[in-house]
């Protein structure tokens, strides 16, 4: 009797464990990135700002809350809000707290002149990277920094429908190798450039710590520099990273059993999507979404 009692209670012991490594091993679709939600003073403006000077494009929706900004080949998009009561500016970021980053594939000169003739602000100078890239840094109106790359190697393939793509967002991190690790491990994300470094250049090794999504869409450059983690514990109404998923409470629950926070309830937006808010370990707020009807096609 008392070894059956004991049989018992190790069995029962043993079910959150056994329910952890089903999250594991369970195979998931990978996510792909999809959006950057910023909360801005005039979503309309900032909008057309970023048509007119980056060359990027709106996408129509019927859910006025947001306006959606791709770049043509639909890689990525800016979901912007104008939620009244909260943060919509982004002056005192620093840059390597978190910015947004943009590929030339032809010049970044042209791009850079029209946005700083309209109200974009140069950060630093002009400058070249360990491996040749032309670097500028310019805040937009709202003071948030966008970084334009032209790149001697590119990460990813050219757009095909203008001469500028979304490359990255950076944000930095208590510890760059843990979190890349950590959406590795748990995101089903990768590191498409580590595997792939130029021995006549060693310099190349300072791509580890880009963690991309399968499809080649888009990706996170993460820091862990000795300065303020701005991105950190920041409400998703502010800003978050936005991923795709067809099974948003799946990968939610294989997401908590890394370390990740869910924020609230699942909910549905006015389309009917599926919306799971989540902090990753280090308190990054990223968002889990199922459409019933994609806006990146």
């Amino acid at each position: 009797m008392k070894l059956s009692v004991f049989r018992l209670i190790v069995a029962l012991l043993l079910v959150p464990l056994f329910v952890a490594s089903q999250n594991f091993k369970e195979e998931l679709l990978p996510v792909q990135f999809e959006l950057l939600h910023i909360n801005v003073p005039d979503k309309k403006a900032t909008a057309q700002w970023y048509v007119d000077n980056v060359g990027l494009e709106i996408i129509q929706t019927n859910d006025d809350q947001f306006i959606y900004v791709a770049d043509k080949d639909r890689n990525f998009m800016l979901e912007l809000s104008s939620f009244p009561g909260i943060r919509n500016t982004y002056h005192d970021i620093d840059i390597d707290g978190f910015h947004l980053a943009f590929e030339g594939h032809k010049s970044i000169y042209e791009i850079a002149e029209k946005m700083l003739a309209n109200g974009g602000t140069q950060e630093g100078v002009l400058y070249t990277n360990k491996i040749g890239d032309y670097v500028m840094n310019i805040r937009d109106p709202n003071g948030f920094v966008c970084q334009l790359i032209h790149r001697v190697d590119p990460f990813f393939t050219h757009s095909l429908k203008s001469n500028i793509r979304f490359e990255h967002f950076a944000f930095n991190t208590p510890d760059q190798k843990t979190a890349a690790l950590w959406y590795v491990e748990f995101m089903g994300l990768v590191i498409p450039w580590s595997k792939d470094i130029d021995k006549s250049n060693l310099y190349r090794n300072y791509r580890v710590p880009y963690v991309g999504d399968k499809l080649n869409k888009m990706s996170f450059e993460l820091f862990g520099k000795d300065i303020e983690s701005s991105l950190l514990n920041m409400p998703h109404e502010v800003i978050h990273i936005g991923f795709l998923t067809e099974t948003p409470e799946r990968f939610a629950g294989r997401l908590k059993s890394g370390g990740a926070t869910i924020v609230g309830d699942k909910k549905f937006n006015n389309n009917g999507d599926m919306i799971i808010d989540l902090y990753d370990p280090d308190k990054v707020p990223i968002r889990l979404t199922k459409r019933n009807h994609p806006i990146l096609h």
